[in-house]
Parts: C-alpha cells; sequence; structure tokens
C-alpha cells in the first residue's frame, strides 16, 4: 500500500526540514511525498530544492501563485499517486512509526480514513501545553458526531489526517475559494459521511504553536469573531450540499452548535428565556465535556445571562465560554 504525504507550505522555509525530515525517517518505507508550495514569499523555493536532491527518488515539488490552502491540497492530490493521502502541515512533524500505524489500520478494517493524536510543541520543538492533545478520541461514525454537535470543531488538524484515495476522489477538487484556510475541515466534515473513520488513541504527531500559525487567532476582535461566525455558516452550507450532491440522507443544524448559539447569544446582548434554556440544556448533553466541566460551563453561562438581565446595557465576553 503506498501513501502520497501531500505537504502544503507558505512561508515556512525555517520549519520545512523538520517536517520532511520526520517523514523520510519513516519506519513504512513506501511513501512519496508531494510539496506544493504556495506562492512563499521567503527562501522556501530554495529549501526544498534542496531536500529534493536529498530524496529525488520521494520527493516531488511543485510550485504555484498563492491561491490558498485549498488549492495547495487540490494540486497535491491531483500529482498523488498514491492508495492513502496523508497530510502534514509544513509546520509540523510526525513521530516514526506515524505511517507504519496508519497503514496497520487501513489494511485490517473497512475505515475510509484514520485520525490520530497531536502534542503540542512550540517553535524549537519543545513539548508544551503540559503534553496536551490535541483532537478528541471518537467513535468510528463521526457522521453522527457531527450531526449531533452541529459541525462543531472537535477533531486534530492536518497532520492527523490520511484517506483513502477512493473516498477523497468523491470530494476533490475542493472549492478552494471557500476554503483559503482550514481546509482540513472540508476533508473531515465530508468524509465522515462516505464511511468509517477510526480515531487511533495515539500521539504519532506533533502540532507546532509558534505565533505565526496561518489561522489560529485568539484575539476578541469582533469583526474577527464575526468573521468566524461566517466561517461555521459556510462550512454548514458546505457540508449540507455536499450531503445533497451524495444522496445522503442526513442534514446538519447550527442550533445544535453550542460554540455557536453561545455566541451569538452573548452578541446579541439581552436575556432570552427560550435561548437561554436551549443553551443550557446543549451544555448539559455536550458529549465532549466531562461531568464536572458541564456544571462549570452551566454555571458561567448562567452568570453572564444573569448579568444581561440585570444589566442590559453591559456587554459580556462574547468569545469566553
Amino acid at each position: 500500500m503506498k501513501v502520497s504525504v501531500i505537504i502544503s507550505n507558505y512561508n515556512y522555509a525555517r520549519y520545512l526540514p523538520t517536517a520532511i525530515d520526520s517523514v523520510l525517517t519513516q519506519t513504512y518505507p513506501n511513501f512519496e511525498i508531494i510539496i506544493v508550495d504556495d506562492g512563499s514569499k521567503d527562501n522556501s523555493r530554495e529549501v526544498i530544492a534542496q531536500l529534493e536532491q536529498t530524496a529525488p527518488d520521494k520527493i516531488k515539488a511543485i510550485y504555484q501563485p498563492n491561491q490558498g490552502q485549498g488549492a495547495a491540497f487540490n494540486t497535491g492530490f491531483e500529482a498523488a499517486s498514491g492508495d492513502v493521502i496523508a497530510f502534514l502541515d509544513a509546520d509540523d512533524v510526525w513521530q516514526p512509526q506515524k505511517l507504519q500505524r496508519i497503514v496497520e489500520e487501513f489494511n485490517r478494517s473497512d475505515v475510509i480514513g484514520v485520525m490520530h493524536l497531536l502534542n503540542n510543541i512550540d517553535g524549537n520543538g519543545n513539548v508544551v501545553n503540559g503534553g496536551s492533545t490535541v483532537g478528541q478520541l471518537l467513535d468510528d461514525n463521526l457522521a453522527q458526531v457531527i450531526v449531533d454537535t452541529g459541525n462543531a470543531w472537535c477533531f486534530p488538524p492536518t497532520s492527523g489526517l490520511a484517506y483513502r484515495r477512493k473516498a477523497l476522489e468523491k470530494i476533490f477538487p475542493i472549492d478552494c475559494s471557500k476554503w483559503r484556510l482550514c481546509a482540513d475541515g472540508c476533508l473531515i466534515y465530508c468524509t465522515a459521511f462516505l464511511g468509517k473513520v477510526k480515531t487511533l488513541n495515539e500521539v504519532l504527531g506533533s502540532y507546532r504553536i509558534h505565533g505565526a500559525n496561518h489561522y489560529i487567532n485568539h484575539s476578541t476582535n469582533k469583526s474577527e469573531e464575526a468573521q468566524a461566525l461566517a466561517g461555521i455558516e459556510m462550512t454548514n452550507r458546505y457540508i449540507n450540499e455536499f450531503l445533497e450532491q451524495i444522496g445522503h440522507p442526513y442534514r446538519v443544524n447550527l442550533s445544535r452548535n453550542l460554540q455557536y448559539r453561545r455566541t451569538n447569544y452573548y452578541r446579541r446582548g439581552k436575556w432570552n428565556t427560550k435561548e437561554v434554556i436551549a443553551i443550557s440544556n446543549l451544555i448539559l448533553g455536550w458529549r465532549f465535556y466531562s461531568l464536572w466541566e458541564r456544571i462549570y460551563y452551566l454555571m458561567r453561562f448562567w452568570m453572564k445571562s444573569i448579568r444581561l438581565l440585570a444589566h442590559p446595557d453591559v456587554s459580556v465576553n462574547e468569545t469566553a465560554a
């Protein structure tokens, strides 16, 4: 079983050698690396050329004008020849046994995708946040998870994703005008309705946090918050359009998305009894909260809601839970 590793790069020359090396040192030998440089303005082209010379039988480089992550995924997929397609962000790294483990899973089960956990590292490769992991341990029926939570994000990012080529052929090419960033969301949400996706309870890679990530933003700016909500709405429309296209009976409803519904409630800034009860029920039934987290977030939500009732002219922090 051949694995095609797609790496989309934009201005990550300083991290590319480490990312590439983490693939070249895999214990599983049957792979190819396709690097798609999306119009980088740093010295990525020079770095990629040097890396390509070290393993010309393994590395294929493609250069294109800047069009975003979705377009880079499209280019990489078109050039890939593997039975399995694995994705790696240019600033992340894999554990040496990563490909071996996912191939084992693909060989012994009927899954169409395999995901795994990642730990957090800083710009120098040091484990941070107490070794906390990125991603949730989920059951194989991701479609039901997505429907139950209104497409709430609970998944590992790009570097923890791998899929059978035949499944991705039903998704690609993706709409790159809608998925300039966060194109991993398109892969996760769409493949979930094509078959079983296995989540391995193993840390097989590292997600790098370095302050220059292309899509991480911890700002509470209202304009950026509105853009984030618009992104959730776009994702929901995209999912449902895809479900209609493949003739799937499910549809995803944003009223079940706790983050989306709670944030919109805070942004409106007015007490609404019906909405308070509905959001409270979402918190109490939220599958990704422990019992104590449900109690904590419920109390936090009610304290903020009571504040709205008592002082309607005082705003609350919309982005906080």
